[in-house]
């Protein structure tokens, strides 16, 4: 059997890139032992998942510094994988403290309000634009870095929004952008975000009651 050819959308890739996928095979073959380096870029190509990350690497460039922050790019998503939200993937980042200082210092991006935030224990920066898609980093806060990946990816409808002085977003909400993110972002989460923090709190509160009534201290609500 003849040995497996790289795709031509690989082999047009700038060598930054390639690198990159170099270093995300090692860490795949972790978990796949002997898959060869052609069969991952393939798999990659077919299933749209090199050209999502052609296109975060292109949305990179506007930072020139943020790409060489990904080390590995671990578990990549299409827009139809991402409910016609997102597409992007997550990441394997060795100076993560770096990474964050780089954002909060970059005219090009604003901090998400972490009250709002859905992406988990992350501290979140958008790309801003004034219409269409744009990036979104999360960067794993260290007390979770254990558990969780780093993640980016770009939003379809990217929320406008404009860098205030603290370098936070300030959310512009009469807009086609911010609409259309609503549309894509609602369904998603009240089907799929909602019911399991809502497990989430049911679970830590019987837990804390079984606690408290095997100590005799009785219920806290």
């Amino acid at each position: 059997m003849a040995d497996p050819v790289l795709p031509a959308a690989y082999n047009n890739l700038p060598a930054s890139l390639k690198q990159t996928l170099v270093q995300s095979h090692q860490e795949y073959v972790k978990g796949w032992p002997g898959r060869l380096f052609a069969d991952y870029i393939n798999d990659l190509d077919t299933g749209g998942h090199l050209a999502v990350i052609s296109a975060v690497y292109a949305r990179c460039g506007k930072e020139s510094k943020l790409w060489p922050f990904i080390q590995a790019i671990i578990g990549p998503w299409n827009y139809a994988q991402g409910h016609q939200i997102s597409q992007g993937f997550n990441f394997l980042c060795d100076k993560p403290d770096d990474l964050l200082k780089l954002l909060r210092g970059s005219s090009l991006f604003c901090e998400d309000d972490p009250t709002t935030t859905v992406h988990g224990p992350r501290d979140c920066f958008r790309e801003l634009i004034t219409s269409g898609p744009g990036l979104h980093v999360c960067v794993v806060r260290s007390s979770s870095r254990s558990t969780h990946r780093h993640d980016i990816h770009i939003d379809k409808s990217q929320t406008v929004c404009t860098r205030q002085n603290d370098g936070f977003c300030d959310y512009h909400y009469l807009n086609t952008n911010f609409v259309n993110h609503m549309k894509d972002v609602v369904p998603w989460f009240i089907t799929d975000v909602a019911p399991k923090k809502i497990g989430e709190a049911v679970g830590d509160a019987v837990r804390d009651y079984g606690e408290r009534e095997s100590k005799g201290h009785g219920p806290k609500w």
